[in-house]
């Protein structure tokens, strides 16, 4: 390896340094990004899947089910005045 950098001078060693250190941080970015987003989508269908388990242990209907997935699904401020209404937690019908 030194053989191959002895003809490079200081100051060319540094660039070439900065530009390796630009590409591979170009590279990880967005591959690091790709992870992180996939490894959430499993945690959150792992989350819904065991809502799911425990809401038919309880008894709950389809409806009920369905209910309740699509109100996690909803959008900051919806959330933020279901929670000003104080509604009662959420309960299957037996």
């Amino acid at each position: 390896m030194t053989e191959f950098l002895a003809p490079v001078s200081g100051d060319d060693r540094f660039a070439l340094l900065v530009v390796s250190v630009v590409m591979f941080t170009s590279v990880l970015i967005p591959i690091a990004s790709v992870g992180f987003v996939q490894w959430r989508k499993v945690r959150e269908r792992e989350t819904a899947a065991g809502l799911i388990h425990d809401m038919l242990a309880r008894g709950c209907s389809t409806e009920e089910i369905e209910r309740v997935l699509q109100s996690a699904q909803m959008d900051v401020g919806s959330v933020e005045s279901s929670f000003d209404q104080k509604r009662a937690p959420f309960s299957c019908r037996s």
